[in-house]
């Protein structure tokens, strides 16, 4: 498990010191995808398995929420023997498993040749740049998946099947995937409440887009945790089966979201929409008697998130 405590012990930023320093000791060997301006937006590797049933894209993200000294590399990550839970000093921004422990399960997975396409998206946290940049320039090559495998969900028991409010991957598809993580230690469930990650993107794309959790709690904080038996069994798990001879079903149609998402709120937490920024009372009752229940509804979640992650980053 040294390797999973040595990324989380990166600060990675995006654009930082500490990003800069994790591409270059665990990104190299892996093709870069770059933008029309030559920018690197992700880093991918194929493992397809020639006959396989399905065509899988796996997806974690590289950059992490850590805000405050961007040229400092690398923190102190502490583990539970007890317990066997990583956490850092509270002193610092967050233990960075959101996404370090993604990328750490694609690592492994790539070790093993598990098949599929692995990509490791940049800039996630700073509104979802590498993937969103994905779609603009290379949405043909999207669209040859049957499915989009984020691991990027907190908790323990998430197969995500929608974002936002609107539906990324079909109930069929979800529950089999269920039935592949779920062991006598772990029952994983559908969950109808993801927030935003990479794989949302894609919904107009690829049919099936879902998100997994890999065992971390508290994310965005000083206090996220990350549960190492579990994601050691989730590892076990992904490793051991044979993907590509299963025929996972593929049932819903791509098609656009039914949210509009701007992310243009720094921290991953971009739902929060343009339009609802109010300068008045009366502006808000408009607003609200313009929308429908379940806009409503989306907004103030959507709203609630964003105040809990500024409360967690200390700007509140």
């Amino acid at each position: 498990m040294k390797s999973l405590e040595n990324i989380l012990s990166y600060r990675r930023e995006h654009n930082s010191k500490g990003e800069q320093q994790f591409i270059q000791d665990y990104m190299v060997d892996f093709d870069p995808i770059c933008n029309t301006k030559g920018e690197v937006i992700a880093f991918k590797h194929d493992n397809k398995i020639k006959g396989a049933k399905t065509n899988i894209l796996w997806t974690a993200h590289i950059d992490t929420v850590h805000h405050t000294e961007p040229h400092r590399v690398k923190q102190e990550v502490w583990i539970d023997d007890l317990a066997k839970t990583a956490f850092v000093n509270h002193d610092q921004d967050c233990l960075g498993a959101d996404d370090g422990t993604g990328v750490w399960l694609m690592l492994e997975m790539i070790k093993h040749k598990v098949h599929g396409t692995y990509i490791f998206f940049r800039g996630e946290e700073r509104g979802c740049i590498g993937s969103k940049e994905m779609v603009a320039e290379y949405s043909d090559y999207l669209t040859e998946f049957d499915c989009a495998i984020a691991f990027d969900r907190k908790g323990f028991d998430s197969v995500i099947t929608h974002q936002q409010s609107s539906r990324c991957c079909s109930d069929e598809f979800g529950t089999a995937l269920v039935n592949i993580f779920s062991t006598d230690r772990d029952n994983f469930k559908l969950d109808n409440g993801g927030v935003f990650t990479d794989t949302a993107e894609f919904v107009h794309l690829i049919p099936e887009c879902t998100n997994i959790s890999v065992g971390y709690l508290s994310q965005h904080s000083s206090k996220e945790t990350q549960d190492i038996n579990f994601v050691e069994r989730l590892r076990d798990t992904l490793i051991h089966t044979q993907w590509h001879e299963i025929e996972l079903p593929i049932t819903r149609k791509p098609e656009p979201p039914s949210y509009y998402s701007s992310w243009d709120y720094g921290y991953g937490y971009g739902a929060i929409y343009e339009d609802y920024i109010f300068s008045s009372v009366d502006e808000i009752e408009q607003t609200i008697k313009s929308k429908s229940s379940k806009e409503v509804a989306m907004m103030i979640k959507d709203m609630a998130e964003y105040i809990d992650m500024l409360e967690q980053q200390g700007f509140m």
